[in-house]
Formats: C-alpha cells, structure tokens, sequence
C-alpha cells in the first residue's frame, strides 16, 4: 500500500470505462472491434490488442533500443513482435523456454504471399489479420513494389532474449533486499537463488500448468533458442536493473510478482489478471476476507497504490481469458 495513505483504507483503481468492446478513443492506430468476426473470438487476436494497448499508452516509454520484461511471456509471441516489429527489446521471463515456430510459419506465409497479406490487412474485415498490417512495411517499397518481386530475400526473425526464471515472490523479496545493499552479502542471495532456480527448472521439478514439458520438444526448442537465453546471473540482475517497463498478460502465477516488481523498481507497467490460484496463495487478504473471486483480486491488486489504472480491453472475454487490465504510467510515480 502507498505510503501517503492511512493504512485502513482500501485503495480503488482508477477506472477508465469502456464496456470492452468499444475501444476508447484512439490515439494512435489501434485494430477496430468486430465481436461477430471469426478472429476476433480467436485467442491469437489478443497480443496484437495489447500491443496497440501499449502503444497507445505508453509511446514514449516504448521507443527504440528501450527494454521491456515480457512476464510469463509463454511462447512469447508479444516479445517476438516487439523486438521484429517496433524495435523494442523485449526480455521473456517465464520458467517455460519460448518458442515462436507457430508465428514464424504465419509470418512466412505472409511474407511469401503478399497479395493475400495485403488483403488481409484490411481493416474491419473477417478476414483482417493484424499481423499482416504490420508485416505490409516490410512488404512494399516506397514505390509500392513487392520486395519479393525485386529479388531481395526479406530477413525478419531476431528471436527476442529470455530467462527461465520465475516472477514470485522470494524474487521480488530478493531484489529488494539488493537494491537496499547493493555490494553486501545480497549479491551472494541473487546469486544463489538464480542457480537454484536452473536447476529445478533444468531438471522439471518446476514448471507452470502441472504438467512438465516433453524432453524431446525441450531439446528440440532449446536448440532454436540456446544463443539467446540470459544464464548467468549478474547479466540477470543487470538485465532487472536497465529495464523501462514490464508487462504480464495472463501471467497467471506471477500477476501479483509483476505488479509489485514495478512498484519496486518504479516502473510503468501493464498486467492483465486472469487466474486467481486461491489455494496457492491463502495469505492473500482483502476486507477481511481471503481473496478467492477473481473480483476481489482485481480490488486486492488495485490496493497496491492509488494510481494504478484498471480498464478493458477490447476482445471477447472468457471465463479463463479476461480483458481488465491494470497500468500504471511512468508519470504516476
């Protein structure tokens, strides 16, 4: 809770209204909402319209060169698009290892298709594809000629960097005590911490989802990615220390870590709960009671300081895919 308010009050978001279909007024270029259309119920539809979320809001955090931590990031499609698309560095913090080859595939065909990509980035369409919008620079020259149609091979697959860590509490706990004492006996904690998460997550004793990933599909995956992956643990710290913003959608166990990362470090961010997990987390208290509805979660994260912002985000909810997201601004702090 913020310091500058009494300790038996519960502090309220800022609710920003929408109905979460109706995107608030844009400012900047944003994929306009069709609930009827066929993606707009797909899952793959929600990284892009939490991208234009981030760009809308945050432009001038998001610039080129800066550094975002993806929490729970998954496969990490919104990591890929960042670091492919707009040039932002975007670091995947999920114990899983990443893997983009679902998205490859949709940005080679589209690569190798142009005429349907330029289709397909037609707005407002049930056919409309953001991803093609956003691959259309890369497409056409400035004389509106197909690259591909000149010979020149387009090149955009920069996997983004990652650590197979998790976002918790003892983390978050450890930073703190770093951050207090910087060259003290905490180093040694980081450290220790830091290689005894490799090793659970190595030999999965440790993983999201209950269930541990095929050895085959690991090896298979790690081979991809290996040159990417931040091991080491003062490159980790480092990685911590230069970031300029973190966002979690759907981090499920990590939604709370994330939150109260960024208001350690002091750090605008963007995290959209999903999942409550009540048996994990019993000490959770809010009013007096445990936090086991996903709306006392909302309220029991909102308490964390009176500036965080909670809107909606415009595509389908589901009960296992909700739209609420909460954001704080860089100017909150």
């Amino acid at each position: 809770m913020s310091t500058d308010t009494a300790s038996d009050e519960y502090l309220r978001c800022i609710v920003i209204e929408g109905d979460g279909k109706t995107p608030p007024p844009p400012r900047g270029a944003m994929i306009p909402f069709n609930e009827n259309s066929t993606r707009a119920m797909s899952k793959k539809i929600r990284v892009y319209v939490l991208r234009d979320f981030l760009f809308r809001n945050y432009s001038s955090t998001l610039t080129m060169g800066s550094t975002v931590l993806d929490v729970a990031g998954g496969k990490g499609d919104l990591s890929w698009i960042l670091r492919n698309i707009d040039g932002v560095n975007s670091i995947i913090a999920d114990p899983r290892t990443p893997n983009h080859q679902r998205l490859l595939k949709s940005v080679e065909f589209l690569l190798n298709h142009p005429e349907e990509a330029v289709i397909r980035a037609v707005e407002g369409l049930p056919t409309h594809q953001p991803l093609a919008k956003l691959l259309l620079p890369h497409l056409i020259d400035e004389k509106g000629r197909n690259d591909t149609e000149q010979g020149r091979q387009i090149v955009i697959n920069s996997s983004p960097e990652y650590m197979r860590i998790h976002i918790d509490n003892t983390l978050v706990g450890i930073l703190r005590q770093v951050r207090n004492n910087p060259s003290g006996s905490e180093l040694t904690s980081w450290d220790e911490h830091w290689e005894t998460e490799k090793r659970e997550i190595k030999s999965n004793k440790v993983h999201y989802g209950g269930t541990a990933p095929k050895p085959s599909s690991i090896a298979k995956v790690d081979g991809m990615e290996r040159d990417n992956q931040i091991s080491d643990s003062r490159l980790a710290l480092n990685a911590f220390h230069s970031l300029d913003m973190i966002v979690g959608f759907h981090p499920d166990q990590a939604t709370e870590a994330a939150i109260d990362l960024a208001l350690l470090l002091r750090l605008p961010f963007v995290v959209v709960p999903c999942c409550v997990f009540p048996s994990e987390f019993p000490e959770r208290n809010f009013k007096g009671k445990r936090v086991r509805q996903y709306s006392d979660f909302v309220e029991y994260l909102c308490n964390k300081h009176h500036k965080i912002r909670r809107e909606k985000l415009p595509f389908v909810e589901t009960d296992t895919a909700k739209n609420v997201v909460l954001y704080m601004l860089k100017d909150d702090f």
